[in-house]
């Protein structure tokens, strides 16, 4: 029986990429580029990722492997978000499926994955200081390779300007490619936005720039005064006229609007500006969730839409972000001093239902984590009620607005929500938030919250809300989950955790979203008939010692936290330990070790770490055979 017929291969499976789109026709390429958007249509849905800007930058990552060899120039991608097709042409094609799985690729770009990717990079606005440094130690060891950066409007937070500000002072050799879609995860904000919407509306710029220059130069001057008279009108078109005011008095030469899904217009201007020195900025207009059906109309939903969507026929359940908004709503309505904060991450947060509802008390400071903290430290020291809500990942960019306009103001009772705190699954290291505990534990006047579920948010909000003091909350990525716990719940109470049930052998003191993994642990531990105690510590500052005793004298006590292990929670309690000479036996920290945990599913990782509750009762039966 003869074989069927063979599968034509697709340009972007047999073509050597990138090295073969130095002479490819420009119809092949914008073929290539319809691939190249097929396969990310086709992928991403099932493994998740970032999809609307990826379409996005198709054709401008076909222009810029062509225009440059990265395999000795380098690409520098802000945030990563955009770096999927660079992945595809850079050999990485057959492996796309893997995306974001155990043991695939990353979901963002990184160099243990290929030698085309620089940096491990996740956060916004890092891409211009990064190449600067890259160009900068190219230059003092005589290498003559060229550096690209790609920055999305987004993007443009302070980091980036300041790495702006010190290109330009230096008048170094490096390309910056602005990608200009009007999106970050949410609508681009602030005044910077509202320039590159002037911008542009200046398509024609460089066609009026160059017949600016030609007529004057054709005009006869004779005499310095006339000189100086060309070149005070050449200033005043350039501060009245001109769409790139900024970038130039920044130091940057400026090249564009350009059409950023237009190879023929692409291609030439980046093969133009190859070989110019000193710092140039490209600026290129795209459309983010090119080619997907819906993406205009929903461009939040294409920016990240979910992996492998279940279908139950459950209502459905409410998310930790969705609680912690009602939470606030609610408080709203009858205290006028209370005003919703985030940065960039309204949509992420669920922060649209407070919008919608006071507009007038929301506030996106787009991304400027540290702007939008020391913002709320204003607005606590005016008796106000600010929430700030962030991802625990970017509050770290926020350290020093916390210690010094917060924590150490007088009456500056700043409520912190901090969104998807601990392991995230596949969105990998870059946003895990397991350090905020960390970071902001040791900081005076700081408290810190963790619920076991909605219910308890509320009762801790009520507490917390009249504080002259912050407190954050930490919650995770995902659904509330209904621990179906019948015992009656304590009020709160400063530093004491609630004893959801008593045994002799073993104590399993668990911090906020580790309640799940304790109580199933314990109940596999009963059926083995070894008699567990099971605390939910509410709190992981203050702690109060006395509240612990009981706890601690157990002939095992073991700590859960889904955040690093050096100075998490299981720290907090043996320092308050060691302080206080409570007495104990044999104390255990379950957490996230020193390593940086990789792209896999929650559960994976809670595994990997040893916290998931089959991990958590091989331990602890190990322990008490072996122990004498």
């Amino acid at each position: 029986m003869s074989p069927g017929p063979q599968k034509t291969k697709t340009l972007l499976e047999r073509l050597p990429l990138p090295g073969a789109l130095k002479d490819l026709p420009i119809p092949e390429m914008e073929q290539l580029a319809q691939e190249i958007r097929d396969r990310i249509i086709e992928v991403v849905p099932k493994t998740g990722g970032h999809m609307g800007t990826n379409l996005g930058v198709v054709e401008l990552t076909l222009a810029l492997h062509r225009t440059f060899d990265f395999s000795q120039d380098r690409l520098v991608f802000d945030v990563g978000h955009q770096a999927y097709p660079h992945k595809l042409v850079t050999g990485r094609n057959s492996q796309f499926e893997t995306l974001r799985q155990k043991d695939g690729l990353c979901g963002f770009p990184s160099p243990w994955e290929s030698d085309y990717d620089n940096f491990l990079v996740g956060h916004a606005g890092t891409s211009i200081s990064s190449a600067l440094g890259l160009g900068i130690g190219y230059e003092v060891q005589d290498d003559p390779r060229r550096v690209v950066a790609v920055i999305g409007d987004g993007s443009m937070c302070g980091l980036a300007f300041e790495g702006f500000n010190q290109a330009g002072e230096l008048k170094k050799n490096l390309v910056v490619v602005l990608n200009d879609n009007r999106m970050a995860i949410s609508p681009t904000v602030g005044a910077f936005s509202k320039y590159l919407t002037r911008v542009r509306s200046g398509e024609l710029y460089n066609h009026m720039m160059k017949d600016i220059k030609t007529t004057l130069h054709n005009v006869p001057m004779v005499g310095e005064a006339l000189e100086q008279m060309g070149e005070r009108v050449m200033a005043a078109i350039r501060d009245n006229v001109l769409p790139d005011r900024f970038f130039t008095d920044m130091g940057f030469h400026y090249y564009g609007p350009v059409d950023g899904h237009s190879l023929e217009d692409l291609i030439p201007m980046l093969e133009n500006i190859r070989g110019l020195e000193g710092p140039i900025l490209v600026h290129v207009l795209t459309e983010k969730g090119k080619g997907a059906q819906g993406a205009s109309a929903d461009p939040y939903k294409f920016h990240s839409p979910p992996s492998k969507p279940h279908v139950s026929s459950h209502p459905k359940p409410i998310s930790w972000s969705e609680a912690f908004v009602d939470l606030i709503r609610e408080e709203a309505r009858v205290n006028p001093g209370i005003v919703a904060i985030t940065a960039a991450m309204a949509a992420g947060t669920k922060l649209e239902s407070f919008i919608e509802e006071f507009p007038e008390r929301s506030i996106d400071t787009g991304i400027a984590e540290g702007h939008a903290v020391t913002m709320a430290g204003g607005m606590a020291v005016s008796g106000a009620k600010p929430v700030v809500l962030i991802y625990s990942t970017f509050l770290q960019r926020a350290y020093d607005s916390i210690m010094h306009d917060v924590c150490l103001q007088k009456d500056c009772g700043v409520i912190f929500g901090l969104d998807r705190a601990g392991l995230v699954g596949d969105d990998g290291p870059s946003h895990h938030g397991v350090y905020d505990i960390a970071y902001l534990r040791h900081l005076p006047r700081m408290i810190l919250m963790a619920p076991r579920d909605d219910v308890e948010l509320k009762l801790m909000f009520d507490w917390a809300k009249n504080l002259s003091q912050p407190v954050a909350f930490r919650y995770p990525r995902g659904n509330v989950i209904d621990l179906e716990i019948e015992a009656d719940r304590p009020p709160i109470e400063a530093g004491v955790p609630e004893v959801i049930q008593k045994g002799s052998d073993v104590a399993l003191l668990a911090y906020g979203a580790m309640m799940v993994e304790a109580l199933e642990a314990a109940r596999l531990l009963e059926d083995k008939g070894i008699s567990v105690t099971v605390a939910n510590l509410r709190f992981a500052k203050p702690l109060k010692p006395e509240a612990y005793a009981d706890l601690l004298n157990h002939p095992l006590v073991l700590t859960l936290e889904d955040h690093a292990l050096m100075g998490g929670i299981g720290s907090a309690i043996l320092e308050m330990v060691q302080e206080h000479g409570l007495k104990h036996h044999r104390l255990e920290r379950v957490g996230v070790p020193d390593d940086f945990i990789t792209y896999m599913g929650r559960d994976d990782q809670l595994k990997a770490c040893g916290l998931d509750a089959e991990s958590l009762v091989e331990r602890i039966v190990s322990v008490m055979e072996t122990a004498p």
